[in-house]
């Protein structure tokens, strides 16, 4: 017996069978604020008056007092006045921003939704871009007071064996320390390492170094984004923001940079929070928007000494 719903163009009801998706639709993964939220924070405040882009915002840092270990030399005597002396360093404000446009078309017929969608998105690109803005202040200082590699070295001679060790963690602590940088409010340093590098800490922990579980040591309520646990004196910070070049190192080793520090290494200028906008319609028939984040906003070194950045391998990066 013949179907009688077969049509002769072709197969039976095949104008009404579409490809079926699922409204939840999974957005690709993106870091955190992982080393923004480490700047040392100064508002701009104007004069009654928005702050306009290329504006300077000035950190003041007062010198130490020289040590006064002489005795006075009689009761009547006064004491030689010394004067207080500052470093001043400053930061530009800059803009900052992305936007994607949606158009009416687009948010009536697609299967999801693509407000939320577009909101997610464009949020999770402001987290990525302002964090990768302030890692640019992390890796501006170059010097070799500030910098060690792990076979001693340079970058360009880092080997596939040239990896981290608890050693290489405590000289850094130790260097850190003996400059009397000061910890963060917690008690320890801060260190922002790429998860390749924490994967040969924590091989290490087991029998040269000490790791501790976030849950061991902090409250829950001032664990830092990313955090996954304390190593030799150090709060680790896991990142795939940390800077990786790759084939940098001999015969196309990966080099991966370490950023280890304490108290006000970086400053951080805000004039206007990095934030969500939407804008629009701006065509004459009102079909489209705009989605989009903005920021004025700028970061820079405010302290050298308190930051140091360490170069090696990894045994599980691409060495070949």
């Amino acid at each position: 017996m013949a179907n009688e719903y077969t049509v002769s163009s072709g197969a039976p009801l095949e104008d009404v069978v579409q490809t079926a998706y699922s409204r939840a639709t999974e957005l690709a993964f993106q870091p955190n604020l992982y080393f923004a939220q480490f700047g040392q924070l100064k508002t701009w405040r104007g004069a009654d008056r928005n702050p306009m882009p290329g504006d300077q915002v000035t950190f003041t840092i007062y010198d130490n007092l020289s040590a006064a270990t002489s005795e006075l030399s009689d009761e009547y005597s006064d004491v030689t006045r010394v004067p207080m002396a500052e470093t001043q360093k400053t930061v530009a404000l800059k803009e900052y921003g992305n936007v994607v446009t949606l158009t009416n078309k687009l948010r009536l017929t697609a299967f999801d939704d693509i407000d939320l969608a577009a909101a997610r998105v464009v949020g999770l690109n402001m987290a990525d871009s302002v964090d990768l803005i302030a890692r640019a202040a992390f890796d501006a200082q170059t010097g070799a007071s500030y910098c060690s590699y792990a076979n001693s070295g340079a970058k360009a001679n880092i080997e596939a064996t040239d990896v981290v060790t608890a050693e290489w963690v405590r000289k850094i602590f130790n260097k850190l320390d003996r400059a009397n940088v000061p910890k963060l409010d917690s008690g320890f340093y801060v260190a922002v390492l790429h998860p390749d590098i924490i994967f040969d800490l924590r091989n290490e922990s087991g029998t040269t170094g000490t790791w501790r579980a976030v849950k061991e040591y902090a409250d829950p309520e001032k664990i830092y984004n990313g955090e996954v646990g304390e190593f030799e004196g150090f709060r680790i910070i896991s990142s795939t923001n940390a800077n990786l070049e790759a084939d940098a190192g001999s015969a196309n080793v990966d080099v991966y940079a370490g950023y280890f520090f304490g108290y006000q290494a970086i400053a951080y200028a805000e004039g206007i929070r990095p934030h969500l906008r939407i804008t629009g319609p701006f065509d004459n028939l009102g079909r489209t928007v705009n989605v989009g984040w903005y920021g004025l906003l700028g970061f820079g070194e405010l302290r050298p000494e308190a930051l140091h950045k360490f170069f090696c391998a990894s045994s599980i990066g691409d060495n070949s």
